[in-house]
């Protein structure tokens, strides 16, 4: 069976769900400080009448101001940015496995300093490496699973790595019910080294990414890597030299079609084709090509492509998604109160991976552009009646309002940025086109985390008539300039925008 008309190959499953265990590791470190706020910083006597006083070597509590808390909670997107702008550098130098490893390396360290935090600048410090981690995750995970995947199975494999960053924030809003007093939320935090050094003991059974060795000009082992995802008794002949065509800009049928079908002669007429200097893509006989720089990435062919990925995930952040996530607690609990409050934000967390959920199936079913327009308009409509709820004091409509703006974001603004880029970018653009999208991502989430306890403070939840306006304005954008991507090959996607397949490696 010819590989491209292939669904979801065993192999290429496992691959994924412990790739996308980086994602479960994102998800927590996102989820973690919500739900044990009051007793981190000892408010409404969660700490006693002496809350920052030394129990076992630790304090129990710190004081931090609204606009310090702001900053220690989004910290982790600093750390995030500096992950997103080096990730594409060390994905391509290093490959994505070992980048994944190095990311494990940064999660483990993280955890283990907020767990044992002294001062409000350790605890902000163990934000920020935890937020590196996330960061580089952010630029491998997604690759990693969009160049692994099969046409058809692509969207559900993209789907992943949203999924599990909503289990990851449902699992740290749970464990914090029971650890959300002082000294437990220590252990809250420690926990999110576990996922890391299970996901590095397990790495070795994970395969390279094929479109990384092809870019690397090693052929016959990302054929045989091809191979082993798609399952022996597949015919990976045709997609492996579409493959190498995209990547190295050759036509390698017309050049020496050995080399697509080497697998069925044997290794030897492989290797024979790969050592022949006649037969090897001209632009990669002085060695292999190197993927482009952000600088370069923005005056070539695929600047536009970029583009729309790069704002796709603006909008994913702008819509105003984390301010919910990192302060429901807060928030709701002006409405509500503390107490409840907190059984509503796990509520709103066991929405989020629902609505996750529905949108693996739906996202192969509708396609990524249909499910971006009904996930953006929904967002605007409920930011809408989440301040008229509020202002005409009808609790109900809050919580409605709540539960819709969860809904809507998951079903499609949620997974789908995390996907987009590679579908519409070849390998040598893709790296620095994540690095930048990624470093956008957790740049606006940075900003939104900091300035979303003091826009409380002043608007209440007028707030959310700010996300209103930006998500109707993401909604046009979608209609007029995102292509649908869905069970389409890249260079179809190109062809339809005009960007030609790259030529030179200069």
């Amino acid at each position: 069976m010819d590989s491209r008309e292939l669904g979801f190959p065993g192999y290429m499953v496992y691959c994924g769900l412990l790739a996308a265990m980086t994602s479960l590791s994102i998800g927590y470190v996102i989820g973690s400080p919500n739900v044990p706020e009051t007793a981190i910083r000892g408010l409404d006597g969660a700490c006693g009448p002496d809350p920052y006083t030394i129990q076992g070597g630790f304090p129990n509590c710190f004081e931090f101001s609204d606009l310090l808390w702001g900053f220690a909670v989004g910290s982790f997107c600093l750390g995030a940015l500096a992950g997103g702008l080096t990730g594409g550098t060390v994905q391509s130098n290093f490959g994505r496995r070992k980048t994944m490893f190095i990311c494990n390396i940064f999660f483990f360290i993280g955890s283990l300093l907020l767990g044992l935090t002294y001062h409000q600048a350790q605890f902000i410090v163990g934000r920020v490496i935890v937020g590196y981690a996330c960061g580089l995750g952010g630029v491998v995970a997604p690759t990693y699973l969009g160049e692994i995947s099969t046409i058809k199975g692509r969207g559900t494999m993209g789907t992943i790595f949203q999924l599990l960053i909503v289990v990851g924030i449902l699992i740290s809003n749970l464990i914090g019910l029971g650890l959300s007093t002082p000294p437990k939320w220590r252990i809250l935090f420690a926990i999110n080294a576990i996922p890391p050094l299970i996901q590095t003991f397990l790495l070795p059974s994970l395969t390279e990414s094929p479109r990384w060795l092809v870019s690397k000009n090693r052929l016959q082992e990302a054929r045989d890597v091809l191979q082993k995802l798609r399952g022996q008794g597949s015919n990976v002949e045709h997609e492996f030299k579409d493959m190498v065509q995209l990547i190295l800009g050759q036509n390698i049928e017309a050049e020496d079609t050995r080399v697509a079908t080497a697998g069925a002669q044997g290794d030897s007429a492989f290797e024979e084709a790969k050592g022949d200097p006649e037969a090897t893509p001209a632009s990669n006989r002085n060695g292999s090509p190197q993927n482009y720089s952000i600088i370069r990435l923005f005056t070539s062919e695929c600047r536009g492509l970029a583009i729309i990925g790069i704002l796709i995930h603006f909008f994913q952040q702008a819509s105003g998604i984390n301010g919910l996530i990192y302060y429901s607690t807060s928030f709701l609990g002006d409405v509500f109160g503390t107490g409840n409050s907190k059984y509503i934000t796990v509520g709103v967390s066991c929405c989020n991976l629902l609505s996750t959920i529905a949108s693996v199936y739906l996202i192969d079913k509708t396609g990524r552009r249909t499910l971006l327009l009904v996930s953006l308009g929904g967002l605007t409509i409920s930011c809408i009646l989440l301040v008229i709820g509020a202002y005409a004091d009808i609790g109900v409509l809050v919580v409605v309002s709540v539960f819709l703006y969860t809904a809507t974001f998951a079903i499609g603004l949620g997974p789908i940025p995390w996907l987009l880029l590679s579908e519409l970018l070849p390998t040598y653009a893709l790296s620095p086109a994540s690095a930048v999208a990624t470093s956008v991502n957790w740049g606006t989430n940075f900003v939104i985390s900091l300035i979303f306890p003091s826009l409380n403070k002043a608007l209440g939840s007028g707030t959310f008539i700010l996300f209103a306006a930006i998500c109707g304005v993401g909604t046009v954008y979608v209609w007029f300039f995102v292509p649908e991507t869905r069970a389409r090959p890249i260079e179809d996607i190109m062809a339809e925008k005009g960007v030609a397949p790259r030529t030179d490696y200069m």
